[in-house]
């Protein structure tokens, strides 16, 4: 169901049909789990199809969406035309994905703008704009940075990956800790709190943080 032209895939498919709902094409929410387990599917599996296909919608990805260490999505049927002038903080897994692949110098490259965008903002938020103001606040505990920074160390070894995982380590322990565990903070220009802890902070967030350090 990729376009074959462009090689690139929407976001929403119509699973009975096979019709594409959302054909915004990119590296964040909606398909960001797609390229992720073909990859790590053939690093479990060592299925070359999985492999093929992975290096097809990269390479097709890196061509239409990448523009320097930025990702904005393009029309799956129309890639030099952009659909959105905003990325999703779940494109931070792209950068350790690159790193399994052994695509390290743009990896390094997103990693530390997403790195600024956490400084200027404390947290990155949910949504940024491609000039880095925040487009939605909320900050959820999510992984994908903190994963990608642990892919970098293992790869690089430069401890400057120890002090940015340091640096995420004590943000949340300073604006996301409350009595109960931590919670999900509903935007972070005012830093007010979500009633809300998902089960992935545990079994992501602070599994790679562990694994970092």
């Amino acid at each position: 169901i990729r376009n074959r032209s462009s090689n690139l895939m929407g976001t929403v498919v119509n699973v009975h049909s096979g019709d594409w709902i959302r054909r915004d094409s990119g590296v964040g929410a909606g398909i960001d789990s797609y390229y992720e387990y073909l990859l790590k599917s053939y690093i479990l599996l060592g299925d070359e199809r999985y492999l093929s296909r992975f290096n097809r919608h990269y390479n097709a990805i890196m061509k239409y969406v990448r523009q320097g260490p930025i990702f904005l999505d393009v029309h799956m049927h129309r890639p030099h035309t952009k659909s959105k002038n905003f990325m999703d903080s779940l494109l931070a897994f792209w950068p350790g994905l690159q790193v399994l692949s052994g695509d390290l110098k743009p990896a390094v490259q997103t990693h530390e703008m997403l790195y600024q965008v956490m400084q200027m903002h404390t947290f990155i938020p949910e949504a940024f704009t491609y000039d880095f103001q925040i487009h939605w606040g909320q900050y959820h505990l999510r992984p994908e940075f903190i994963e990608s920074t642990y892919f970098l160390y293992k790869a690089t070894g430069d401890h400057y990956y120890l002090q940015v995982g340091k640096k995420a380590l004590k943000t949340i322990q300073k604006y996301a800790k409350v009595p109960c565990g931590y919670a999900a903070v509903n935007d972070i220009r005012t830093g007010k709190h979500e009633d809300r802890m998902d089960s992935y902070l545990l079994s992501e967030t602070i599994k790679y943080l562990y694994l970092l350090f």
